[in-house]
């Protein structure tokens, strides 16, 4: 055959091949469709200067609802096209994707919240609200509601039969100090069966902290952060909580001081200068701050890696592989490259969320920047998990930057499956003018999936703390047969609120096998459970 001719057919046969066989489109594998003003929240959060925000059942009809926190005490022309500043919001999810504005609440603040979450903290059934609010302590406006959003401190709402009710000068849980609060976790840190508070204060003021409160039950609250061994001077933006080292108690994370504290035997935290050295920071300038942090197991081995976001216009997020124990310390190694992420994003990133956004069993990254196209809509920084090479999980972004991009980011990114169709929503909280809070509704392709929640008796009723292992059905137990692992947690990343609910992208598998860690230690097992759902499971 001529060699002109044999040329010709090779090509043909190429271009026969890829018409059949196309190149997997990563950009169409995880897909969002904005459905704020759908879901009845663009109006209402017009001109909204938001920067908090949090999932949860407050009403207790199995639907998810939300609260939007805002910053307050700007100039009224800053909110534009409002006339001046636009409170927080509680909303009312009324199933088919409709929410609506809760009309009279004491939670329609003016503050400048910097953070929100729901949260059982009475084991009664129904969650309370806090409110973290970034208090100046003083302040030289005279015009309302400014000058009480700038001298708001952080809240606490007590939920009595789905109204709520302002518990703040009596909860013990909300004092002037710290004036900065940014964060806020919950944990059971000395193992009560009652969930304590954790509020991260930043540094931009002479005396910063990062408070413990203790719960003491009905709903009120003891400051035990020196008794705990937790320093002052801990400052931070975002929070990150999970037991790292496997004693049973919650370890956590603070971000931009980047410090972890690990719990000892003698009911207190200690930090490890082998970890403070690897998470250590050299920033670019005096604004490159590390913020928001999230633990997730990246590389389906059972240990939980940590993420970290940058709150930096050249955002040079961080990924950490846990490689184990050693003398009770877990091990952490920057993976950052490795994995695939790049040097920097072109903009700040203050959020993150390791979430499976498609479903396909593997957890994909979600930092809150995005891009804002010329026609409004926005695309999200998602980095899609493609698997694992020599223990390192290797991530691609769905879409390139470009120089002509206009990219804009989002203070606050709480993620959600709102509608139940088992797949993984996402809020991003608005903090310009010209652009809008958006809630996106995730449609990627289906594929199996199962959210496990936990019901606490004796240890926290919203199971906080429990570890959750998926296997394969007919394997439990079998590392090499692990498809995802979990510890059930709220308020990680930044500024963000979640469910108490841990979700797992199945792909194909059908049918699998748990091991669920309880908070006390206990154990349930289940076999050949079946996907699609969501399974409750209650302490025996």
């Amino acid at each position: 055959m001529r060699p002109r001719l044999l040329l010709i057919i090779s090509i043909l046969f190429l271009f026969v091949a890829a018409a059949r066989w196309p190149a997997p489109a990563v950009a169409q594998r995880i897909r969002f469709t904005d459905v704020t003003s759908k879901a009845g929240l663009l109006e209402p959060l017009a001109g909204s200067m938001g920067h908090g925000a949090a999932w949860g059942d407050w009403d207790r009809d199995g639907r998810l609802d939300l609260y939007v926190g805002t910053f307050a005490d700007r100039p009224s022309s800053e909110y534009q096209p409002a006339n001046g500043p636009i409170s927080n919001q509680l909303f009312r999810n009324l199933g088919g994707g409709r929410f609506e504005r809760v009309q009279k609440t004491p939670a329609a603040l003016y503050g400048r919240t910097s953070g929100a979450l729901f949260v059982d903290l009475d084991n009664n059934g129904t969650l309370e609200l806090y409110v973290a609010n970034n208090c100046k302590g003083k302040t030289g406006l005279t015009n309302e509601p400014q000058r009480s959003a700038q001298l708001r401190r952080s809240n606490l709402f007590r939920n009595t039969g789905g109204k709520l009710i302002d518990i703040t000068a009596s909860c013990g849980a909300c004092p002037i100090p710290p004036h900065t609060a940014r964060n806020v976790g919950a944990l059971d840190y000395d193992g009560d069966g009652l969930l304590d508070l954790l509020v991260v204060g930043d540094r931009f003021t002479k005396t910063p902290r990062t408070v413990l409160y203790r719960n003491l039950g009905n709903l009120t609250f003891e400051d035990v952060t020196r008794q705990a061994g937790i320093p002052d001077g801990l400052f931070g933006l975002g929070l990150a909580v999970a037991d790292l080292n496997d004693d049973g108690r919650p370890d956590f994370f603070v971000g931009h001081s980047n410090r972890m504290f690990l719990s000892a035997d003698n009911g207190k935290y200690r930090e490890s200068a082998e970890l403070n050295k690897t998470f250590a920071w050299q920033p670019l300038d005096g604004e490159d701050w590390p913020c928001g942090a999230a633990f997730g197991d990246l590389n389906h081995d059972g240990r939980l890696d940590l993420v970290v976001a940058i709150h930096f216009e050249t955002a040079r997020n961080r990924i950490y592989l846990n490689e184990g124990l050693s003398n009770g310390v877990p091990r952490f190694r920057d993976v950052t490259s490795v994995a695939g992420l790049p040097g920097g994003l072109p903009n700040k990133s203050p959020h993150v969320e390791i979430q499976d956004f498609d479903n396909d069993g593997r957890p994909d990254l979600y930092f809150s920047t995005a891009w804002h196209d010329d026609d409004g809509s926005i695309t999200p920084v998602i980095y899609r998990n493609t698997g694992v090479s020599r223990g390192v999980p290797r991530f691609e972004l769905m879409r390139r930057f470009k120089k002509t991009d206009r990219v804009v980011y989002f203070p606050a990114g709480p993620s959600a499956d709102y509608d139940r169709d088992g797949r993984i929503d996402l809020l991003l909280v608005n903090w310009f003018r010209g652009n809008h809070t958006r809630l996106l509704h995730n449609e990627s392709k289906p594929q199996h999936w199962l959210d496990v929640e936990v019901e606490g008796r004796t240890f926290n009723r919203m199971g906080i703390g429990s570890k959750i292992h998926v296997y394969a059905a007919g394997h439990r137990g079998e590392k090499e047969h692990l498809l995802g692992y979990q510890e059930v947690t709220i308020g990680f990343g930044y500024a963000s609120g979640q469910e108490a609910v841990c979700h797992f992208g199945l792909g194909q598998t059908n049918r699998v096998d748990l091991i669920v860690t309880l908070p006390n230690g206990k154990v349930i097992e289940q076999q050949n459970v079946k996907v699609d759902r969501r399974l409750l499971l209650k302490q025996p």
